[in-house]
């Protein structure tokens, strides 16, 4: 594998979303022109998944710490920091485990508190011979695809988007306000910022009044054409930006055990301005 970016090889997933990417290095500490090749195919293709890395849990976190400073997820039930490595979680099913870390609905990461989620990795450790595939979604293929007189009205919308605990009520501290509507700093390109997991309501309206819409517009985004399906192997690093698309996890597989490492890194509250409005 060469670390010269100029060597990489990118296969583009789908014609909205997605790349596979052959014949990188990302374990030792990049380069910095291998972090802005990195950031260059985010902003092109959202999701890139990069073959044959091996990485430990302290790599993954210091190569998340390149896009951004990072997000230490709460202690919640279900949730697994790794040993020594706090800002990195174990997303891990048992063999005899039902539920899957993360899998309840698509949604976008950390978009519950602002400066919200910006690069989330998520690193493939132990793989089932078959199932466990996550779906990725395009807001902005779903936004452009919106006649312009709804996309004239989402742009005038913000939404509130909580963290809820296990009784289903806002967790103090986790609730941000957010523009319905984000232009993307580097592309231009307009996206939906909206996710049925986190998203409970527009500003100045009750939930039920909200509530309409928020599905109607979680159900378009997940339309099959602005979607890509990934089939993990072993030694994948998938990258995506949770500002321009949404991800679900399929827990599909059972009696197998399943083993990824995860990290996020946050916007960069000095450049997020950038990318509003």
């Amino acid at each position: 594998m060469s670390p010269n970016p100029e060597a990489w090889q990118v296969e583009p997933l789908t014609p909205h979303i997605g790349a596979l990417v052959s014949g990188a290095r990302l374990s030792g500490d990049p380069t910095p022109e291998e972090v802005a090749a990195v950031c260059a195919l985010m902003d092109r293709h959202l999701v890139c998944v990069f073959t044959d890395q091996a990485l430990t849990a302290a790599q993954l976190r210091d190569l998340t710490a390149h896009f951004g400073p990072l997000f230490l997820h709460r202690q919640d039930e279900g949730v697994l920091h790794a040993e020594g490595v706090p800002e990195v979680l174990e997303m891990r099913k048992k063999p005899d485990g039902a539920r899957l870390f993360g899998g309840s609905d698509w949604h976008a990461d950390v978009t519950f508190q602002d400066p919200a989620g910006y690069l989330s990795l998520l690193h493939a450790l132990v793989i089932p011979p078959l199932g466990g595939d996550t779906c990725f979604a395009s807001t902005i293929a779903a936004f452009s695809a919106l006649s312009s007189a709804l996309q004239d009205q989402l742009r005038r919308l913000r939404a509130v988007h909580s963290y809820r605990g296990p009784g289903g009520a806002e967790e103090p501290g986790l609730t941000a306000l957010h523009p319905v509507v984000r232009r993307h700093p580097v592309t231009q390109h307009e996206g939906l910022y909206i996710n049925r997991m986190f998203t409970t309501r527009f500003e100045e309206m009750s939930e039920a009044e909200s509530q309409p819409l928020i599905h109607f517009l979680a159900d378009h985004m997940t339309r099959m054409e602005f979607t890509c399906r990934l089939r993990w192997r072993e030694g994948y690093l998938a990258l995506w930006d949770n500002r321009f698309s949404l991800h679900y996890p399929i827990n599909d597989f059972t009696g197998q055990h399943r083993l990824l490492l995860r990290c996020t890194a946050l916007e960069d509250a000095s450049l997020e301005q950038l990318s509003r409005g």
